[in-house]
């Protein structure tokens, strides 16, 4: 198991994206208030010119405010229907709803929950990708063999008990397959076409590479 907090996010981008294309960019003072993890992660993401959010969006630091409840929401899904925020009296706290919905207090702490967020994305926007459906249980096992599972607490977004692997040059989500499908879903995202190669090779297993 990896524990997120040996995960060097500068590190993992510039494996993902390349490497920095600008010097970073501080934040305005009358972004102090925000959490120092999100301050820091807005910096980080600011030297890379590069999309690296695809399935949500961080709402820029400057225009993060405060609701009627008294919370801030920091970052929704690509719809919209689904919304993070940060109390600011336990700014170290993550909350997650959908929309209408009551907040409910996540299992990550603000630094965790961002790592979480940057290689969940990069899943899906990493240069080259892959997915199959309804992968068996022997199969998966064969696929995982060459990764780790990143110890990240779980989310309601986009569905409960899905898991995050890693291994070299590649992330991966795994998923129970829709109800009524046998097996498990599996989305990879690998930094090289040739790091794709020797998942593809795994008989058993109909592949369909993203566009």
């Amino acid at each position: 198991m990896i524990d997120p907090a040996d995960i060097d996010l500068a590190d993992f981008l510039a494996a993902c994206y390349g490497p920095p294309s600008r010097s970073a960019v501080g934040l305005p003072d009358s972004c102090d208030w925000l959490p120092a993890p999100l301050r820091e992660w807005h910096v980080l993401a600011s030297r890379w010119e590069k999309r690296i959010n695809f399935m949500t969006k961080m709402i820029a630091p400057e225009r993060i405010r405060l609701a009627g409840d008294g919370n801030a929401v920091f970052m929704i899904d690509s719809t919209g229907d689904w919304r993070w925020c940060f109390d600011p009296a336990n700014p170290d706290s993550v909350f997650e709803a959908g929309l209408h919905e009551p907040w409910e207090k996540m299992p990550e702490r603000m630094s965790q929950f961002l790592v979480h967020a940057t290689i969940r994305e990069a899943v899906y926007g990493a240069t080259f990708g892959t997915h199959a459906l309804s992968v068996t249980e022997d199969v998966l096992r064969e696929i995982l063999a060459p990764m780790r599972e990143v110890g990240f607490g779980e989310w309601n977004w986009p569905e409960p008990g899905y898991r995050i692997f890693m291994g070299e040059g590649f992330v991966a989500m795994v998923a129970k397959s829709v109800p009524g499908q046998p097996g498990w879903d599996v989305e990879v995202g690998a930094f090289e076409s040739s790091t794709l190669s020797g998942l593809e090779d795994i008989p058993g297993v109909d592949w369909r590479r993203n566009s």
